[in-house]
């Protein structure tokens, strides 16, 4: 049950979310012309493997395709944090995007764990049907059942919506404090009317680019005379990689 529901929501997430999916592949290592056709058929694997897990009768065949997927996962996540890069795993599409690490390899394993239970259990021993009890329900203790699923999805959507709320409400919070701490320290000349003036941020336009020191996405130190050193005109964008806006907007730079 637990495969199943975790196959079944990071399948449709991905669905929903093709263009980070298909960006996310390529982020792990996959080839450009390969990544469009895996980002939809990655999820429709998931979604196979899940409704597989339901059935007794090929609950083991589930199992087996989730172990396969799961060590695939591993195996790729693992390949990258080798060579440190931490790519941007789109495991659950838009509803839970972080950059892979030791958490998302832990976590991962644990399901593989389950999924290698259930295989080293046999064909015959994958335990009950998880819907063979339905039959024994009464219409009215069907009907009640619904009704307690219904409840149950509105108030985990609920939950969900009111955490990622308070999240966002934080953010701004941080942001207002980070504004008027600069605000003060600037001391901004009052206007006629008593409120301070924001002083310009950044450099004026058609100003020289400082220079800096930084790390690479591998480790490699850049500069900004590395980068002008071929001889070509140099792009520099300034993004948060916390800012949905920005994530969103970097396919299409």
């Amino acid at each position: 049950m637990l495969l199943a529901f975790v196959l079944f929501v990071a399948a449709v997430t991905k669905l929903a979310d093709r263009k980070g999916s298909r960006q996310a592949l390529v982020d792990f290592g996959v080839p450009s012309f390969l990544a469009s056709s895996l980002g939809l058929l990655l999820p429709l694997i998931e979604l196979a493997v899940g409704v597989a897990l339901i059935p007794i009768s090929t609950a083991w065949w589930g199992a087996l395709g989730a172990l396969a997927l799961l060590l695939l996962f591993i195996v790729g996540i693992s390949l990258n944090l080798a060579r440190g890069h931490k790519p941007e795993c789109q495991c659950f599409g838009q509803l839970h995007s972080a950059p892979a690490g030791w958490k998302t390899l832990g976590r991962n394993g644990v399901l593989a764990a389950v999924a290698g239970f259930v295989v080293w259990q046999g064909y015959n021993g994958a335990g009950p049907s998880m819907v063979g009890w339905l039959g024994g329900l009464s219409s009215a203790q069907l009907v009640a059942l619904l009704v307690g699923l219904v409840v149950l999805g509105l108030l985990t959507s609920q939950w969900w919506f009111l955490v990622h709320l308070l999240r966002q409400n934080g953010r701004l919070l941080v942001r207002l404090e980070a504004l008027e701490a600069r605000l003060g320290a600037a001391g901004g000349a009052p206007s006629q009317n008593g409120v301070p003036t924001q002083p310009p941020a950044g450099l004026p336009v058609g100003s020289q680019a400082p220079d800096f020191n930084l790390s690479g996405l591998y480790g490699e130190k850049l500069t900004l005379e590395s980068l002008r050193s071929s001889g070509k005109p140099v792009m520099l964008l300034f993004t948060d990689p916390n800012c949905g806006p920005c994530t969103a907007m970097l396919p299409e730079i």
